[in-house]
């Protein structure tokens, strides 16, 4: 109840007589919280820490927004599309990189996403280059046009409720389960019969998914992309947004996305070197409350609502 409560006061927001300059930072922290969600399945669930997120983010807006300009600019249509590519490719990288865990996926994951960077930018006649891909038309749905503002952001906030609710299903779920036992310990999962390397394979194929998602919306939120989109510094922009949360929780990535989107808003316009004064709050969050700003709130809930023995 208090979930559906808080969904609806947002999408009440631009009537409210919010501006629109702060609507559109809610939609773009949204989309990077649908991101860091999906990196938390991976993170927090499954114990697989990973530096190339950036991959299945960029590659799902370059298919979008690609398949929107040159075809149709239907969102479902679009969405299908990248939907399809970075799955398939997920599903196929994913079989390899599954194999391995701590540093070395880490490390392999980095590689994938500077691979496609690489591409992004030597592929100009589809990516355009270091110019970008741009001229992505304004979404549709059922034929109607998804103008920029008001209805993008109440799109953006349906897709979001929708992941939450699936991947809140799925980490409760059993196989949710088998994943936060291979988290804490992989060698005694495999000893106790669990598949640690297909749950692994599809914790990571269903990562990518939900990742391709978020690209899709932004890529018609920015009206096209850059190579920067795959870039590895991306990659530590959302793992940031998860640990700034709170990883394990999926409602602290979404946290620490609203929360890195404005403070990054206000530090660069008062700070010249603003990436060191997110730094330090990053670092005092983080050693006061090991379990992100999703600890805060969890301990604050404990203390207006004990629970009854």
């Amino acid at each position: 109840m208090l979930f559906a409560a808080g969904a609806i006061a947002l999408a009440a927001l631009p009537y409210a007589g919010v501006p629109p300059f702060t609507i559109t930072l809610l939609t773009e922290a949204f989309i990077f919280a649908i991101w860091a969600m999906s990196l938390d399945l991976l993170v927090g669930y499954t114990g697989l820490v990973t530096f190339g997120h950036a991959a299945a983010f960029g590659l799902g807006s370059y298919a979008a927004g690609y398949f929107a300009r040159e075809v149709t600019a239907d969102f479902f249509a679009a969405l299908l599309v990248a939907e399809a590519i970075v799955v398939g490719l997920a599903v196929t990288i994913g079989f390899v990189v599954t194999r391995v865990s701590g540093v070395a996926f880490a490390i392999i994951s980095l590689a994938i996403a500077q691979v496609l960077f690489q591409i992004a930018i030597a592929w100009r006649p589809v990516t355009e280059g270091m110019d970008g891909l741009v001229g992505v038309p304004l979404p549709k749905i059922a034929g109607f046009t998804i103008d920029a503002g008001a209805e993008f952001y109440l799109l953006t906030i349906a897709t979001l409720v929708l992941v939450y609710l699936g991947l809140s299903r799925l980490v409760a779920s059993s196989f949710g389960r088998t994943l936060q036992a291979i988290r804490t310990n992989e060698e005694r999962a495999a000893a106790i019969g669990i598949n640690v390397r297909l749950h692994k394979w599809i914790a990571f194929t269903v990562s990518w998914g939900v990742a391709g998602i978020g690209g899709t919306l932004m890529v018609f939120m920015k009206a096209g992309t850059t190579p920067m989109s795959l870039h590895w510094s991306e990659s530590g922009n959302v793992l940031v947004m998860a640990i700034f949360g709170g990883v394990g929780t999926l409602f602290g990535p979404m946290i620490g996305a609203v929360a890195f989107v404005f403070l990054r808003d206000e530090f660069t316009t008062r700070f010249e070197a603003w990436q060191l004064a997110f730094g330090l709050v990053f670092v005092v969050v983080v050693l006061a409350f090991p379990s992100g700003l999703a600890g805060i709130f969890a301990r604050a809930w404990r203390a207006l609502w004990p629970t009854r023995s």
